[in-house]
């Protein structure tokens, strides 16, 4: 098998232990190529989204004015196919003025938690700069999971082990 035996579009057909034979150049030349793809087809999706969008927000808007909404979902047709137009609904939190919230609550005797759910988190960088000590407290309720991994190819002029 030589690099130019081997095009993109074959690449599905050819079994995964056989592309790992393939030489780094090959795989690189492979992966470029694949990934130049994949941007192109990106920029296409959005631009066929954007003229959808064009053609179909006014009707969208007027639908969810006669409905009193801002968000959500409304169809509608356009000859012979149904339009489906969705706007999700994203609230977020000040997190400091929560906080101040929860402790007015607490001040009044109340119990903050029949209101708000807490979650806890701490950055892994935080984490590891530690004393022991406070890493030891934190332990047990630490759960450490693989991500998976992943390997990139780029052609380099020295080869070497970091």
């Amino acid at each position: 098998m030589t690099q130019s035996t081997i095009t993109l579009s074959e690449v599905p057909n050819i079994p995964i232990g056989k592309l790992s034979t393939l030489s780094p150049d090959q795989l690189l030349s492979l992966q470029e190529q694949a990934e130049k793809n994949l941007q192109r087809a990106k920029l296409l999706k959005d631009w066929l989204e954007s003229s959808i969008s064009l053609k179909y927000r006014d009707v969208a808007a007027n639908i969810r004015k006669l409905d009193s909404k801002d968000t959500g979902t409304v169809h509608f047709t356009d000859g012979n196919y149904k339009v489906t137009s969705v706007i999700a609904k994203k609230v977020e939190w000040d997190q400091e003025k929560l906080k101040d919230v929860v402790s007015a609550i607490r001040k009044h005797g109340d119990n903050p938690e029949e209101y708000v759910d807490t979650s806890y988190k701490i950055l892994e960088n935080k984490y590891t700069a530690w004393p022991e000590h406070i890493k030891n407290i934190f332990k047990p309720a630490r759960i450490f999971k693989l991500g998976k991994e992943s390997f990139a190819i780029a052609a380099s002029k020295e080869v070497g082990h970091e």
